[in-house]
């Protein structure tokens, strides 16, 4: 009954059929889950500011018991009280971002991602952003739609490749529900977290995005994520001049945010020194007094930034709002508050472009609120190098679909400057400072990363170099290999023989000739030797097991050549079968029949 209903759901999981069902009910989930993580935001605001916007309403007294302006110093040190302790609890020293640890569970782990982690950090988000911490809302979101992906996946039973699939489809949905632009996300599922394009799996995860976002549109208004008052236009084609200018400059205020977060990371490492789960509080002080100041940059920004676009504030101005953004929500995201970067990446984005749109409005036919929509697109293309991302995101966010030619153009700088300045981006430096990558050739090979230790089997027999070639012989015979392995008195590796060999020294010096006597093979591997030195080994001994010989010389068990070999053709059968798991219905049914006809 268990494997009958096993191949059931593995059926259901690899048809065109059963996927569809699977994307779009994870879409709509997710859906539901981002409306729910939208409402926690606002709803964590207004219970400790009296407002879901607080910066339309800087200075106002806060809460329902009136309180001062200056109670907006305690409210994130009141968040991180609620959070620190859990996070740390629960999910200890995952600080930071979530989507590199979504991006990597993907491509590493076989989209392996444990709910609690997800649910953790949708908690701690809404607490940190709600409570004035500087984050974006995407990171938290991808996460928990790539967990529940995961987690219905592997109810069911699915491969490694459908689970990293449906992972894909969790995180387009996250983010076309939150943003209302399925096509973005589901780009962004493609480009950061599958890092490859395939046309089938697009479709399925377009299929997620829609649903993600019609479901969301039930309970949030349908409309732009930034929604501008007017429509824009580029009036001139000498303005795609300045348009490259604004890339560039957007470039290097993106790029140069992503080094910030990292940089102020490493500040606090140097300076805090206590307890773990406190860092949070104490850093949300720090942030409270900055709030204090500065309380235009209270939370997500997303009015702010609307405002910066609409051209409400002269340069100096926007100069400190892009500054005290990149400050802050670097010093958010390394303290150990939730979020992700996105957000912020985009307003240091619409800064810039507004700076330069301002500076350079005299010799320009077109309005300056372009370029700060320019230089978003430019921004987080130069920060994630993510093209197609950041052009979708940013026209559906906006929904100034006039603007998709120099959008183009300024992402395809911002992501030709961001190859050539850095290695990595914002989301993979991540994983980078601890030694992790997304993508590794040896990983992707037929035998992977498998160490000796992870192919050898226990030794079946080991040949004393006591005994005569006839008992060695005989030995070989009695186990059925073709060669085993000689060790001395103190069972220490000596080489190896092969029946081939001892036939033929039987012949030249006699039966009862010792088997210390003759030359053996001394090829062997250590536990932690790759396929690829073991390969060779067998290739040039000629041996047929390969001895695993441990750091005191002792043989701790054999690799055999022809393990390998059904290793290989199993990996390989597998494939055929999932490809042919693939095919369409009518395939399937012609293919079958053909084989019932030549039975």
């Amino acid at each position: 009954m268990g494997k009958k209903q096993s191949e059931s759901t593995d059926a259901f999981g690899s048809s065109r059929a059963g996927l569809t069902a699977l994307s779009i009910t994870i879409g709509a989930l997710v859906g539901l889950v981002s409306v729910g993580f939208y409402y926690l935001i606002a709803g964590w605001s207004y219970l400790v500011t009296g407002y879901t916007d607080y910066p339309a309403h800087a200075g106002a007294p806060h809460g329902f018991l009136g309180l001062a302006p200056a109670f907006i110093i305690a409210v994130p040190v009141l968040s991180a009280l609620l959070y620190a302790p859990v996070v740390e609890y629960f999910t200890p020293g995952s600080r930071g971002h979530a989507v590199p640890e979504v991006m990597f569970a993907v491509r590493r782990k076989g989209g392996r991602i444990p709910g609690r982690n997800a649910l953790v950090k949708l908690f701690a988000a809404s607490l940190t952003l709600g409570g004035g911490g500087n984050a974006g809302r995407e990171g938290p979101i991808v996460m928990i739609g790539a967990a529940i992906s995961s987690w219905i996946g592997t109810r069911l039973g699915l491969s490694k490749q459908r689970l990293m699939f449906l992972c894909a489809c969790g995180a387009a949905a996250g983010i076309a529900a939150t943003f209302n632009a399925p096509l973005a996300g589901a780009c962004f599922a493609v480009e950061l977290v599958l890092g490859a394009l395939s046309a089938e799996d697009f479709v399925f995860i377009v299929f997620a995005s829609v649903s993600a976002s019609l479901v969301s549109q039930q309970f949030l208004p349908d409309q732009a994520s930034v929604p501008l008052s007017q429509s824009l236009d580029l009036f001139s084609h000498s303005d795609y001049l300045l348009v490259a200018l604004v890339a560039l400059v957007a470039t290097l205020a993106g790029i140069g945010f992503s080094k910030l977060i990292y940089l102020v990371w490493d500040g606090i490492d140097l300076v805090y020194r206590w307890n773990a789960w406190f860092r949070p509080v104490a850093g949300s002080l720090l942030l409270g007094v900055f709030l204090y100041y500065f309380p235009l940059l209270y939370g997500t920004g997303d009015s702010v930034q609307l405002r910066v676009l609409s051209g409400d504030f002269p340069v100096w101005m926007i100069l400190a709002l892009l500054l005290g953004r990149a400050v802050s929500a670097a010093f958010t995201i390394s303290m150990g508050g939730a979020g992700g970067v996105f957000g912020p990446t985009l307003f240091v984005g619409a800064c810039a472009g507004m700076v330069v749109g301002q500076l350079v409005q005299p010799w320009s036919a077109s309005a300056t609120a372009i370029y700060g929509v320019i230089g978003m697109g430019a921004a987080f293309a130069a920060a994630s190098r993510a093209p197609l991302t950041a052009v979708f995101i940013i026209i559906e966010m906006t929904r100034q679909y006039s603007l998709i030619l120099p959008m183009m153009l300024a992402v395809a700088i911002a992501t030709g400057i961001s190859l050539f300045m850095t290695r990595s981006t914002i989301y993979t430096q991540k994983l980078h400072r601890r030694g992790d990558r997304l993508s590794d050739p040896v990983s992707a090979t037929l035998l992977g990363r498998s160490t000796a230790a992870d192919l050898m089997h226990q030794p079946p027999q080991v040949l004393s170099q006591d005994i005569s070639l006839a008992q060695a012989e005989n030995t070989l015979e009695t186990c059925g290999e073709n060669s085993l392995a000689v060790v001395d008195s103190q069972g220490e590796f000596q080489g190896s023989v092969s029946a081939l060999l001892l036939g033929q020294e039987i012949d030249k010096r006699g039966a009862d000739a010792p088997l210390a006597q003759i030359p053996l093979t001394a090829a062997f591997c250590t536990p932690t030797e790759l396929p690829s030195q073991i390969l060779k080994e067998l290739a040039e001994s000629s041996l047929s097991n390969l001895p695993v010989v441990g750091r005191s010389q002792k043989v701790l068990g054999y690799v055999r050549g022809r393990d390998l070999i059904v290793k290989l053709y199993r990996q390989q059968t597998r494939a055929l079968s999932q490809r042919d798991l693939g095919d369409s219905l009518g395939k399937r049914i012609r293919k079958r029949w053909k084989q019932h006809r030549h039975r």
